[in-house]
């Protein structure tokens, strides 16, 4: 991960919501929705299972980490479940997030049950309260795609944040989709830990 003191690239004058997904985009993020649910099936256990969801997803976002929170049924705070490309120290800075307008791109998934993507961090009021850990760990922008019970209910985040400040793809915002969904599938089956 990327510390303080990096500049931050900007990727301006692109509508990408007007960029199709190619069928390549469509043939990667099968290939995601394939290995991650054959882990599924064999029974891997869920650290295996989530590490390798992350790791996945920033394989398809350059310069970018995954991170899955999870809301606390008892404190209703939020900590980091997996994130295999942020140190402990970016572990510790999101322990215990408060969902709330403030609360970063997570945060707000949560308190808003609702997909957040925020280009900039160290300027967007959604990231007022924990702008300190955008300048610290140099992220820029973030995405988060609320993860959901069967309910409906936002139980936790899947996000890719980058060190670039950028909008999501059409292929992103499916991409962030396609693993939330599968983080609460694998929530839901209540697999192992290793």
């Amino acid at each position: 991960m990327e510390t303080s003191g990096q500049s931050c690239q900007s990727l301006e004058g692109v509508d990408m919501d007007t960029v199709p997904m190619s069928a390549e985009e469509f043939k990667d993020i099968s290939d995601i929705q394939q290995e991650v649910l054959q882990m599924v099936a064999e029974g891997e256990d869920k650290n295996t299972i989530l590490i390798s969801l992350c790791k996945l997803s920033e394989s398809l976002l350059p310069n970018s980490v995954a991170s899955i929170m999870l809301k606390d049924e008892d404190s209703g705070l939020m900590s980091v479940l997996s994130a295999p490309s942020i140190p402990e120290e970016g572990h510790m800075a999101l322990k215990d997030l408060k969902p709330g307008p403030g609360g970063g791109s997570c945060g707000n998934a949560v308190y808003k049950n609702q997909p957040q993507f925020v280009k900039d961090t160290f300027k967007d009021d959604r990231w007022a309260d924990i702008r300190h850990i955008a300048h610290d760990f140099n992220l820029c922008s973030c995405w988060s795609m609320p993860i959901r019970t069967k309910e409906g209910e936002a139980i936790g985040s899947f996000a890719l944040s980058s060190f670039e400040h950028r909008d999501p793809s059409t292929f992103h915002k499916m991409l962030l989709d396609v693993s939330a969904f599968i983080v609460g599938v694998v929530l839901r089956r209540g697999l192992k830990t290793a």
